[in-house]
C-alpha cells in the first residue's frame, strides 16, 4: 500500500496532491546535469518526471496525474484514505488556463534501481487569481518501477512556500558516498522499526528525536515555510518545534538493495491555547488563554524518505508534513 498527495493548490480541498506538482515545467529534457555521477536509473527517473511535467502543460495536470500515477497509489482527503486515481477522477477538471509547473532538481534512486525520490520547485498559476501571480511551493514524489520497466508515482506530497524556493540550477543527486552496500541479515534494523522508534521519541522532544538520525543534505518541507536544508539548519529549526502528541507509522517500504526506502503515517501535536474572552469573540491583544478552553491540535500526514548508511543504520533524507 502506498500513499500519495497531488501537487496543486487548486485541488487542495479534495487531495493534498494539489500543492506538490506545480513547478517549473517547459524544461528541456536534455538540460545539463550536475557534475556528480548520476546512475542510469536516476537519469531515467529524472527524464520521466520531466516528461510528466511537460504532459501537464499539454493536456492539463489532471490527465497527466492519471497517466503517471501508479494504480496502487493511495491518496488522502483529510483523514480519508483511498485510491489516488479514484480521488483524482472525482476532482473537477481544471480550467484550461490553470497551469501547474514543476521541475526535478534533487533526489536519488536505490542501488537496485527500482525505487527513488525527486523534489524541486513548483508554481501554480491561474490568470484570474491574484492578477496571475503564481503560488509557489515544493513538491516531493516517490517513484517505483513497474513490471514493464517504467517508473510510476507511488506517493506525491507537497508544501506551499512564501516565495519561490531555490535549488541548484541543474539536477543534483543527493549525497550517496556512505550508502549501504552490504547484505541484509537478522541484525539489520528494518525500516519500519526505525520509523516507529523515531515516532516514539517525537512524543518527548522533536529536536532530540532526530539527533543522530539525519542524512547528509537532509531536507525538511513544511507548509508555508521555506525548505530547511542540511543537518545544522534542521536542528536549529527543530529546536523551535513542539513535541508531538501522537505519531503513528502506517506504512514502510524498502528497495530490494536495502539502501533506500520511505515511510508515511499520521501525526498530531498541540497548538497554543486559543486566546480571547469567550468562544467566537475576537481575541484581546495580550490576553491570557481562556479558562477551561479545550486543547487544540493540528493533525496531518508525514512522509519520510530514508537512506541506509554503511553502518546499517537508517537516516532521514527527506521529511514532509502535510
Amino acid at each position: 500500500m502506498t500513499v500519495i498527495s497531488p501537487r496543486g493548490a487548486a485541488v487542495a480541498a479534495c487531495l493534498l496532491v494539489a500543492f506538490a506538482l506545480q513547478s517549473l515545467a517547459g524544461v528541456q529534457r536534455d538540460a545539463p546535469r550536475a557534475a556528480a555521477s548520476i546512475p542510469p536509473a536516476l537519469e531515467m527517473l529524472v527524464d520521466t518526471e520531466r516528461s510528466f511535467a511537460q504532459l501537464a502543460t499539454m493536456v492539463g495536470w489532471k490527465q497527466a496525474f492519471l497517466e503517471y500515477f501508479s494504480d496502487s497509489a493511495i491518496g488522502y482527503d483529510g483523514e480519508q484514505v483511498g485510491l489516488a486515481k479514484e480521488q483524482i477522477r472525482a476532482t473537477p477538471d481544471p480550467a484550461p488556463n490553470h497551469q501547474l509547473l514543476w521541475e526535478p532538481r534533487y533526489g536519488d534512486v536505490s542501488r537496485s534501481g527500482e525505487l527513488g525520490y525527486l523534489t524541486g520547485p513548483s508554481r501554480n498559476i491561474l490568470p484570474s487569481r491574484n492578477n496571475g501571480q503564481p503560488r509557489h511551493g515544493v513538491y516531493a514524489s516517490i517513484w517505483k518501477r513497474e513490471r514493464d520497466g517504467t517508473f510510476k508515482v507511488v506517493m506525491d506530497v507537497g508544501t506551499s512556500t512564501p516565495r519561490a524556493a531555490t535549488f541548484p540550477e541543474h539536477f543534483t543527486r543527493a549525497p550517496s558516498s556512505n550508502r549501504f552496500a552490504g547484505d541484509l541479515d537478522d541484525r539489520t534494523p528494518p525500516l519500519g522499526t526505525a520509523d516507529s522508534v523515531l515516532n516514539s521519541d517525537l512524543k518527548t522532544s522533536a529536536a532530540r528525536a532526530y539527533t543522530g538520525r539525519l542524512a547528509p543534505g537532509v531536507r525538511f518541507h513544511r507548509q508555508q515555510t521555506m525548505p530547511v536544508v542540511g543537518e545544522a539548519a534542521v536542528q536549529r529549526y527543530l529546536a523551535t518545534q513542539p513535541r508531538y502528541d501522537q505519531v503513528d507509522s502506517r506504512y514502510a517500504e524498502t528497495a530490494q538493495s536495502g539502501d533506500l526506502g520511505y515511510t508515511w503515517g499520521t501525526w498530531s501535536r498541540p497548538l497554543p491555547p486559543a486566546r480571547g474572552r469567550s468562544a467566537g469573540a475576537p481575541p484581546a491583544r495580550g490576553a491570557a488563554p481562556a479558562p477551561g478552553s479545550a486543547p487544540r491540535f493540528e493533525t496531518g500526514i508525514y512522509t519520510r524518505v530514508w537512506v541506509r548508511e554503511r553502518s546499517g543504520q537508517w537516516k532521514v533524507a527527506l521529511d514532509v508534513l502535510n
